[in-house]
């Protein structure tokens, strides 16, 4: 498939807010490299709208009735905790003493299974990108944070894409994820 074609096809996916589809559609996304996102999806994503934790917008297939991918918004402190000071400074751009740094935060970006061979993780994180843009044109935001699979493929998508790794003496995350940092 051509880049043409694929943009194409991806024209014809709608994508919307979870509170817009219908609950039966959430049961169609699997990801067998990250179960996190099969599992959020299908567990968590609704509650979290709910009580406003994040905003999970799903890009759907109308013709299949199947969700091809989602990502979830939110807002993050990023703890300083572990990081050097010429770090904090660099990332604040004033201090170097700050405990915490407000950013946006790409919870989860995922594609279902049966889209992963088209490999639209690229179109997806630009959906991402022009919604966390909306609203830092209302909301003022330095970084895009994400908390990645440590997955070498996962990685190198978000580095091929302008993010980095954060210091790596930092506290590990309980799941094994790697936290990444974007500057918007």
């Amino acid at each position: 498939m051509t880049e043409n074609e694929k943009e194409a096809l991806y024209a014809t996916f709608k994508l919307c807010s979870i509170r817009e589809i219908e609950p039966s559609l959430i049961q169609t996304f699997q990801c067998e490299l990250n179960q996190d996102l099969t599992s959020f999806i299908h567990n968590t994503a609704i509650d979290y709208e709910k009580r406003k934790i994040a905003r999970t917008f799903v890009l759907v297939d109308e013709a299949l009735k199947q969700i091809v991918g989602y990502f979830t918004l939110s807002i993050k402190s990023l703890s300083t905790k572990g990081m050097s000071n010429s770090s904090i400074k660099k990332i604040d751009g004033i201090s170097s003493n700050r405990d915490c740094i407000h950013s946006f935060l790409i919870g989860q970006l995922g594609i279902s299974d049966k889209y992963a061979h088209y490999r639209f993780g690229t179109y997806l994180l630009d959906d991402a990108f022009f919604q966390i843009e909306t609203a830092h044109n209302i909301v003022a935001g330095r970084y895009i944070l994400v908390d990645a699979i440590n997955n070498e493929k996962v990685i190198d998508f978000y580095m091929r894409h302008g993010f980095r790794l954060l210091d790596t003496y930092m506290e590990e995350s309980k799941n094994d994820s790697i936290r990444m940092i974007y500057k918007i």
